[in-house]
């Protein structure tokens, strides 16, 4: 009998070792974009509480290309609005809702000229939003104040990143955004006219998980609500070096990152108990009234005539974190 070739045994080898080799875990990829909400999860990566082996976070510069990397698969999670995660329902994606970041209570804005001194002002002019759900939303809120519509000004959607330039350009009259853009635009004369101040618990945060990765891989999930955890205990024992950790990233000084900050409600443990657990979690009734607020302006037509809030909710990974 003839001795296998010293080739045989190289490659005999070598398929036993990949047979041996596991299979490398897989990153959860979290969308994200320009805003102090987010700003937390950046910080407990910088501390080692956020576990970048686990968790790879990903910065869009807009809300539009955020949805849009989530609906063709290129991230498994996203930080986005409730009214986002209602549009992605709409649209036959299984949202699953798996942690609170924050409530917006002042941080999302419409700013204008100066001499524009109320929304009734902006009848006939011109208006800029990006291609988003939250953007028509606080555009449609902020017009009902003075019983405008849609149909009442000149509406300029636009990329987010491109609002500066083109108001120092003298193109737009008005602008829906959020911070920092409000800050920026705030620091070029532009008036605040509207806030989300004005719309207590309708703009909040919050992380959608694809389903099929926390099935495949709730260790990544739980990873992701202890490190937030974490992160805001952190930073609430040293309030001074987190804000100005967390500053620069989005071009601000500490001083105007903390102006900015206050109209942002961050949501830490015992806040995720309130809105997402118990008989009637206070999250869920909001996803219902909110659906009930884009179909009665004609933001979300398709979304069914009742919204199915509880299948959004997906508790398991609180519950194994906070028993």
């Amino acid at each position: 009998m003839n001795a296998p070739r010293p080739q045989s045994w190289l490659l005999a080898a070598l398929l036993l070792l990949c047979a041996c080799t596991p299979t490398p875990e897989p990153r959860l990829r979290l969308g994200t974009t320009p805003w102090p909400g987010n700003e937390p999860l950046f910080l407990g990566q910088k501390l080692g509480l956020l576990p970048s082996e686990r968790i790879h976070l990903v910065e869009y510069v807009s809300s539009a290309q955020l949805m849009r990397a989530f609906r063709n698969g290129a991230i498994d999670a996203v930080s986005t609005t409730l009214e986002e995660v209602l549009s992605l329902e709409q649209l036959g994606h299984d949202p699953k809702v798996v942690l609170v970041l924050d409530a917006s209570h002042g941080a999302d804005c419409v700013m204008a000229r100066p001499e524009l001194e109320s929304i009734s002002a902006l009848q006939g002019r011109r208006i800029s939003s990006e291609e988003s759900v939250l953007g028509m939303y606080m555009l449609t809120r902020a017009l009902e104040q003075a019983g405008l519509r849609h149909e009442d000004v000149r509406l300029d959607i636009r990329p987010l990143e491109t609002h500066v330039a083109a108001w120092q350009r003298g193109e737009l009259d008005a602008v829906v955004t959020f911070e920092p853009y409000c800050q920026r635009l705030a620091s070029l004369g532009a008036r605040r006219l509207f806030d989300s101040s004005r719309l207590p618990g309708e703009i909040i945060d919050v992380v959608v998980v694809r389903e099929e990765f926390l099935e495949a891989w709730p260790q990544h999930v739980d990873a992701l609500l202890r490190g937030w955890f974490s992160t805001l205990a952190w930073k609430q024992q040293h309030p001074q070096e987190a804000m100005q950790r967390m500053s620069g990233r989005l071009g601000l000084d500490p001083q105007r990152f903390q102006e900015a900050m206050a109209g942002v409600r961050l949501m830490d443990e015992p806040s995720q108990h309130t809105l997402l657990t118990g008989p009637r979690p206070v999250l869920r009734e909001t996803l219902e009234q909110m659906g009930e607020l884009l179909r009665h302006h004609q933001l979300l037509p398709g979304l069914p005539g009742r919204t199915e809030s509880s299948r959004m909710l997906e508790t398991a990974p609180l519950t194994r974190v906070s028993p």
